[in-house]
C-alpha cells in the first residue's frame, strides 16, 4: 500500500513538472556532443530522440535542473541545463548566421589549447556544430561552442559548414557507403547519434549525412517521398521499408519499425545493432517479416512530400 501511495505522489509531482512556467531565456543551443530529450524530468523517464551539438532548442518550462523543450523533431521533452546553453532572441539567430565546422570524424575530442596534450573540453561526434574562430596553427583550428567556450579541433576533423552542405550528394551509392560505416553501432531507444541509434535514427542520420533531412520517427517517415511495390525487380537501394501490424476495422496502422533497402534482396538496419539482414530464407540473418510499405526518398527532396534538404532547414541547426 505504502509503494502504491508513492507511487502516486511521484506521479503527481511529475505530471505537475510539466506545468512550471520558466521565465529564463526562450532559446537554447545543444552544447554537448548529443543531447538526451526525454518524456519527463527524470533521468529514468523514456529518452525519445537526441539532438546533436548546435541543435536550436525552445525553452518553455523547468524543474529543478531540468528545462523543458521543444526540438526541431520534438514537443514537451526534457534536458538538464548543462547540455545546453541559453540564448534570447538575439543570440539564437547570431548563432543560426554564424559561420560554423561541422565535425566530419566519427569520434574525436575538441581541446583547451592546440595539442594533443591540452586538456579536453568535452567529445566531439560526427554532425556536431561549433562555431568558427579565427586563429588557426599547426594542423588545428580555433572553435566556439555555443556557449561561446573557446576550444581548440584538428583540422582534419572538421570541415566549413557552408561547403558541407554544398558537397552533400544524396546518391544511392552514397547513401549505402554511409549506412556500411555504422554497421555494429548498438540499438538505443530514441538513439539518434552515431554512439547509438533506434530504426529512424539510424535512416535519418543516414540520409542527413548525405544532405537529406527526414522526420524523426518511423510513423513519420512512412507517410514521405513516394509509394514503391514491395518487389525486388523495382526497389531501389535506398528506398526505406516500414514494418508493423496492419490497419484493421477499429484499429489503426501501427508503424514499429523502419529499414533501408541494401540491394541484393537484403536490408540495412538497426535492430540491436545496425545490421545487413536478407529478405530471403536462404540468405544471412533472414528478416521474417512482411513490410505495411516501401518508400522512395531519393527523387522528392523539398518537393512538398516531407522530405527537406539540409540546406532549407536552418532551425534544424
Amino acid at each position: 500500500m505504502k509503494r502504491i501511495l508513492l507511487l502516486s505522489v511521484l506521479a503527481l509531482w511529475t505530471l505537475g513538472a510539466a506545468a512550471q512556467s520558466w521565465d529564463g531565456p526562450q532559446w537554447a543551443v545543444v552544447n554537448s556532443s548529443s543531447c538526451f530529450l526525454r518524456l519527463k524530468p527524470d533521468y529514468e523517464s523514456s529518452n525519445e530522440t537526441q539532438c546533436l551539438m548546435g541543435t536550436v532548442l525552445r525553452v518553455k518550462g523547468a524543474e529543478r535542473y531540468w528545462r523543458q523543450v521543444d526540438a526541431p523533431d520534438y514537443k514537451d521533452v526534457w534536458t538538464t541545463e548543462l547540455n545546453i546553453a541559453f540564448m534570447d532572441e538575439a543570440g539564437k539567430d547570431a548563432w543560426i548566421a554564424a559561420p560554423k565546422y561541422i565535425c566530419s570524424a566519427e569520434y574525436t575530442h575538441l581541446f583547451a589549447a592546440p595539442s594533443m596534450n591540452a586538456d579536453r573540453v568535452c567529445d566531439f561526434t560526427l554532425g556536431d556544430l561549433v562555431r568558427k574562430g579565427t586563429q588557426g596553427i599547426r594542423g588545428w583550428v580555433q572553435v566556439y561552442l555555443p556557449s561561446g567556450r573557446e576550444a581548440w579541433a584538428r583540422a582534419y576533423d572538421v570541415m566549413d559548414f557552408g561547403e558541407w552542405v554544398r558537397t552533400r550528394e544524396a546518391t544511392r551509392e552514397n547513401l549505402l557507403a554511409t549506412a556500411r560505416r555504422l554497421v555494429g553501432t548498438p540499438y538505443m531507444w530514441g538513439g539518434a547519434s552515431i554512439k547509438h541509434f533506434d530504426c529512424s535514427g539510424f535512416t535519418q542520420f543516414v540520409y542527413r549525412q548525405c544532405g537529406i533531412v527526414l522526420p524523426r520517427n518511423a510513423r513519420e517517415q512512412i507517410y514521405t517521398g513516394e509509394e514503391v511495390p514491395y518487389d525486388f525487380d523495382k526497389m531501389l537501394p535506398g528506398d526505406l521499408l516500414f514494418y508493423g501490424t496492419p490497419a484493421s476495422p477499429g484499429k489503426r496502422m501501427v508503424v514499429a519499425h523502419v529499414a533501408m533497402y541494401y540491394g541484393d534482396r537484403k536490408i540495412i538496419h538497426s535492430s540491436q545493432v545496425v545490421r545487413i539482414s536478407s529478405l530471403t530464407p536462404d540468405g544471412e540473418d533472414f528478416y521474417d517479416r512482411q513490410p505495411l510499405s516501401v518508400r522512395r526518398i531519393l527523387g522528392h527532396v523539398d518537393d512538398g512530400s516531407g522530405i527537406r534538404s539540409v540546406a532549407t532547414r536552418p532551425w534544424y541547426y
